[in-house]
């Protein structure tokens, strides 16, 4: 019955044209705006902060694209979340309930619909990216795409189950459109996407530490640019090297210390932990 479910919200997104459109359509979009404006000016500011190289053109796409990534699968899960608010609104959830399937297993249905939609979507992306970084910059790592796609499917889990916990709070659709239209805005500034993290006082950065796409975004680019500013840095001194890594948003600090890699991942594990007793409690007691 739960691969029934899940089978049935997967065909009612592919079956809506306009779901499997708009998840491509709004993955065109952001790259369109970084192409356009943002990938010129943040290739201008890695040169007024003194590093001349080469690879800087190279270093900026990657940065950037492995921040898009965070954001297209963000943004993806929207499809899915738009079918459990309609089901929801519509009574057919109340339907489901009188089913044999608990209320929790019904509702993980629509939370593994959505991790599956969002990581199709981005690694399709993902995989046009890199064949892009292939054939312009003639640039490929195994071990990056591996480390990638792992993360790419860690960030889309966060996101499907975020996502789902304010979903249940929304019970018109109106109001889902307007959290829809905000959530695809402030994405893109709280990963650090449209401006570097860097650039934001540090009470902005402190608040969006504890963002966990935030994180999600800084460890993608640690995976996409580590060779890349290793030979970047490497005729500069160690003075140097936080300006490229915490400006651009590849280390994040809190405290006025940089969270190892490591840590990061313990973080993220607890986020996890945390989402699914709050998921758990909201299905048991939200009526």
């Amino acid at each position: 019955m739960t691969l029934t479910l899940i089978k049935r919200h997967l065909k009612i997104f592919i079956k809506k044209p306009g779901n499997v459109f708009l998840s491509l359509l709004s993955s065109v979009v952001i790259l369109s705006l970084y192409f356009l404006f943002i990938r010129d000016f943040t290739i201008k500011a890695v040169s007024d902060y003194g590093f001349v190289s080469d690879l800087n053109d190279l270093f900026v796409d990657r940065l950037m694209v492995s921040g898009l990534l965070v954001v297209i699968g963000a943004t993806s899960v929207l499809s899915i979340v738009s079918i459990f608010i309609h089901d929801k609104c519509r009574g057919i959830l109340k339907d489901f309930y009188i089913t044999a399937l608990s209320k929790v297993n019904i509702i993980y249905t629509y939370i593994i619909s959505a991790i599956i939609v969002s990581t199709l979507v981005t690694l399709v992306v993902y995989f046009f990216v890199e064949l892009f970084f292939y054939l312009y910059y003639d640039y490929f790592s195994f071990s990056e795409i591996i480390n990638s796609c792992q993360m790419i499917i860690i960030s889309n889990i966060i996101s499907s189950n975020i996502i789902f916990i304010i979903a249940m709070f929304i019970n018109h659709i109106t109001s889902f459109s307007t959290f829809e239209t905000l959530y695809g805005v402030i994405i893109g500034f709280v990963t650090g996407v449209y401006i570097p993290v860097g650039y934001y006082p540090t009470i902005i950065r402190d608040i969006f530490f504890f963002f966990p796409l935030t994180q999600t975004t800084s460890m993608l680019r640690q995976i996409n640019t580590n060779d890349i500013t290793t030979n970047i840095l490497k005729n500069y001194s160690q003075d140097f090297h936080h300006i490229l890594y915490e400006t651009f948003g590849i280390h994040l600090q809190f405290n006025e210390g940089v969270i190892a890699l490591s840590n990061q991942f313990i973080f993220l594990f607890i986020t996890l932990i945390i989402l699914q007793i709050i998921t758990f409690v909201l299905i048991k007691y939200k009526r």
